[in-house]
């Protein structure tokens, strides 16, 4: 069997991590198990430059399909059907969630919750973004109700469109976790009372997270401003990610508390271990994931995380973490301040995350992922 990856749709982010390190995690063995012979990737250069160098894995760059949406669209029009005549290619994985290919059977991914959620979606005032969010929300239904199979991340965006959009009819489907890279994995962090704590050395609330409107960075600031000033713990809140619809509202908090909220802006993803080793408590404020990777990472790094509890979050995190309503500043105003004043329960959480953790792993990802396919198109090959 020959495996097209259709990655013609991944250009950054969280995308192009999963497929970068299934890559990595698979290996030969992986492959002649599952009668496998070659893997070709089609995508854009800065994609396929990121991706692993191996004997059974071959890239096809989109010459000229670089620069958007639209040119490659018509690359792959122009292109898919003689590639696969000439590789001999028997089945297309595309795990960007949308595919229209040119006759073979595929597997599909779902990826982004904000498609289908359409509460979550509306946040955003832009009409652009709305209208792109119901146009990808018809490619991926027509995508996923067409495909051999479906991969789903997480229970709960497979139970949320199955139940909110029976129309696709789901075939096959699996949840097929993603794993988190060996360099996030750490002891547990060492618990302090909130006493042992001063503006010399302050007690540091990580967020590690673009400031999109559905990440809820202002709420969380305003309730860490207020454990500050009301309460006169010498917290610090250190925020890590890029600009999104969400600063706005951000930056009109952090202006007026400079002292208490520092915003590090983007940082490249090889340092990011690096903060969560600094980090005395960790907050995740987000309330719309498919599967919350930096969660998992957090989780990982042996910090104590208070953590939204709209779904999935506590389908990954458990009783390893404490709980709020994102959207309210009393209740994670609540939720922060019976973590700061109870070192123990920081502890307790921190272990129970920790070892929850450890179920994740890329190379159980990538034994999953080709398992499916191969699966599914063994299937598929019967019933021809």
């Amino acid at each position: 069997m020959n495996i097209l990856i259709d990655a013609s749709n991944i250009i950054s982010g969280g995308g192009v991590s999963h497929l970068t390190e299934v890559l990595e995690a698979t290996n030969l063995e992986t492959l002649r198990l599952r009668d496998i012979n070659k893997v070709y990737v089609v995508g854009v250069s800065a994609t396929l430059n990121k991706l692993p160098s191996k004997g059974w894995l071959t890239m096809i760059p989109m010459t000229g399909g670089d620069s958007n949406f639209i040119k490659r669209f018509v690359w792959k029009k122009r292109n898919f059907k003689r590639l696969f005549k000439e590789k001999n290619i028997d089945i297309v994985f595309n795990p960007g969630g949308s595919y229209f290919g040119g006759g073979l059977p595929y597997i599909t991914m779902c990826r982004n919750m904000l498609v289908f959620e359409t509460k979550e979606a509306n946040r955003y005032d832009s009409v652009l973004y709305r209208s792109k969010f119901l146009l990808l929300r018809m490619f991926q239904s027509i995508s996923m109700k067409r495909s051999l199979g479906t991969i789903f991340i997480s229970e709960y965006a497979h139970d949320y469109i199955s139940r909110f959009y029976p129309k696709i009819s789901l075939k096959n489907w699996i949840v097929i976790n993603h794993g988190v890279s060996n360099r996030f994995r750490d002891n547990i962090k060492k618990q302090y009372k909130i006493e042992e704590y001063s503006s010399l050395r302050p007690f540091k609330i990580l967020y590690v997270s673009i400031l999109d409107v559905y990440k809820h960075h202002d709420k969380i600031a305003e309730a860490i401003v207020k454990l500050n000033l009301i309460d006169t713990f010498p917290v610090e809140f250190v925020v890590v990610g890029d600009k999104a619809g969400g600063y706005k509202e951000f930056e009109e908090v952090r202006s007026k508390h400079p002292n208490i909220i520092k915003y590090l802006g983007k940082v490249p993803f090889e340092e990011i271990q690096a903060h969560y080793k600094d980090a005395d408590l960790f907050v995740y404020g987000s309330t719309c994931e498919n599967m919350p990777n930096i969660l998992i990472e957090a989780m990982s790094s042996g910090v104590p995380i208070c953590c939204s509890q709209k779904q999935p979050m506590p389908e990954f995190l458990r009783d390893g973490g404490l709980y709020f309503d994102a959207e309210d500043p009393d209740s994670i105003y609540k939720c922060l301040k019976k973590a700061i004043l109870d070192e123990n329960l920081r502890n307790e959480i921190a272990v129970t995350s920790n070892k929850l953790s450890k179920k994740y792993s890329w190379e159980k990802c990538a034994d999953e992922t080709f398992d499916f396919i191969s699966i599914c198109y063994n299937q598929y090959s019967e019933n021809k």
